[in-house]
């Protein structure tokens, strides 16, 4: 019997010496993986849980079945227990319990499948009865304990070509903007597709987002504001997907905070480091992130706001993981404390009452994506209230993960496991009538318009937002 309150070998703290022992990760996880079995809240979240609860089914139905052909018992029938003479049905189910899997029983392969399968969405978390922010003695954070296996898998064989390449989006962005349209025209050929597929792991079916010359920065250092008077002053951290492909959202960002007499300001910045922490790469994680703490430290102490215009893993990943993973100080505090998505930055302006409602145009029934990284960073529904505020208005919520998670559905070996479960977003989109569908995630956006055949192309809140009132009608 596993023990579930025995956490002497729980550890989310990358400078403890406890969490670098594969002995100690190998116990972590058959304790949380048996309660896991035992939960299964969580079995249509990701596909890591399924194939937890899958492999360990699997097990069992093999001991039955052998139990059936040495003669042991009969085959399993339906059984009507509510009318079993008292006693018998609770014999017979003890029975059935010499043929339950057990965590004893996975293999290293289906174990590490389970690692590999979960693409970091976090959903489980707030679903989790045993996390640490519940105050459960079994203190489970799943995603964190699958970031470990990651860490100590790459720690022994190195960070794989695939992951660094993907992780190193600065780079490709300074690429797209010089080459942009060279590189879209090529990402579109089928024999280039099939190269970059065996060489850097990319599947020549995703489709990639286009890269575009004119960036979010170099907009931004051409643009004039008007604000003169302002309410509330912010530091854009525009992130490297809004900065090299998702140019709008940002200037339709900087448009509507400009419109509500904000001032705006680009400091120096590069990628937030998410990418590094999917394979567990802490060293490039922290190489990543340290300049970013120090420049927006800077403007949080002259009073400014970070306000994160791209999609919300980067919010997240301010808010959460610079904590957890580089390890608190002041700066990191200050960063993580001040840090808003655009959304959840605009629903504060007007619950002060200082966002203006001065809208033109209306935009009907909207069916909202809620965003995973949204979810997971608990502050609610801030795109959908953002969505609400435009007069008659209807958001329908469609509360599915679209199993992007950027590098990881890019891969070629998950590529497949992630087009499964956006069929289901897809599905869940079609249920409902709309006028327009709508997603925080950029990234998330990219893959239902790709799992749709263009059926559903969502557009950022932002962008609505930035219609109504009306903007963009010159």
């Amino acid at each position: 019997m596993i023990n579930h309150s025995n956490t002497s070998q729980t550890s989310y703290d990358i400078k403890d010496s406890l969490y670098w022992s594969k002995e100690s990760l190998n116990l972590e996880m058959d304790r949380v993986f048996d309660v896991c079995i035992g939960c299964r809240l969580c079995f249509n979240l990701c596909p890591s849980f399924p194939a937890l609860f899958d492999a360990v089914d699997a097990v069992g139905d093999k001991k039955r079945g052998q139990a059936e052909l040495d003669g042991r018992i009969g085959k399993q029938e339906e059984r009507d227990y509510l009318n079993r003479p008292e006693g018998e049905h609770a014999s017979e189910a003890s029975i059935e319990v010499e043929f339950r899997g057990e965590v004893s029983d996975l293999t290293e392969e289906e174990r590490w499948e389970v690692v590999d399968l979960c693409y970091q969405c976090k959903l489980c978390d707030p679903v989790c009865p045993y996390t640490p922010d519940k105050e459960h003695e079994f203190q489970l954070d799943f995603p964190k304990l699958m970031t470990r296996a990651q860490a100590i898998r790459t720690k022994e064989r190195g960070v794989k070509l695939n992951d660094k390449f993907l992780a190193n989006t600065d780079f490709t962005g300074k690429l797209g903007s010089v080459f942009g349209p060279m590189i879209n025209l090529v990402n579109n050929i089928g024999i280039a597709r099939w190269g970059m597929e065996k060489t850097v792991g990319i599947h020549r079916k995703r489709v990639l987002p286009n890269f575009n010359i004119n960036t979010f920065e170099k907009w931004f250092k051409k643009h004039e504001s008007a604000v003169v008077e302002p309410i509330d002053k912010v530091a854009i951290f525009s992130t490297c997907y809004t900065n090299a492909h998702d140019v709008e959202v940002g200037k339709a960002a900087v448009a509507i905070l400009e419109h509500n007499n904000v001032e705006c300001i680009l400091p120096k910045q590069q990628c937030c480091g998410a990418p590094h922490l999917s394979p567990g790469d802490f060293d490039g994680f922290k190489k990543q992130a340290d300049p970013n703490v120090e420049e927006m430290s800077k403007w949080v102490d002259k009073g400014y706001k970070i306000v994160v215009t791209g999609p919300p893993t980067c919010s997240l990943t301010l808010k959460k993981d610079y904590p957890d993973y580089l390890g608190m100080n002041e700066k990191i505090q200050k960063i993580s404390e001040n840090t808003f998505d655009i959304s959840e930055y605009l629903i504060y302006l007007n619950k002060k009452e200082l966002l203006k409602t001065d809208f033109k145009h209306e935009i009907g029934t909207v069916n909202y994506h809620v965003s995973c990284h949204l979810k997971a960073q608990k502050i609610g529904f801030k795109g959908r209230d953002v969505l609400r505020l435009i007069p008659n208005t209807k958001v329908n919520l469609i509360n599915r993960c679209s199993g992007m998670d950027g590098g990881w559905g890019m891969k070629a070996e998950f590529f497949d496991a992630s087009m499964k479960v956006a069929e289901r977003c897809v599905n869940d989109l079609g249920q409902k009538e709309a006028d327009i569908v709508c997603s925080d995630c950029s990234m998330a956006s990219q893959q239902l318009k790709q799992a749709s055949d263009g059926q559903f192309a969502p557009s950022h809140p932002v962008i609505e937002l930035y219609k109504a009132y009306g903007l963009g009608d010159e």
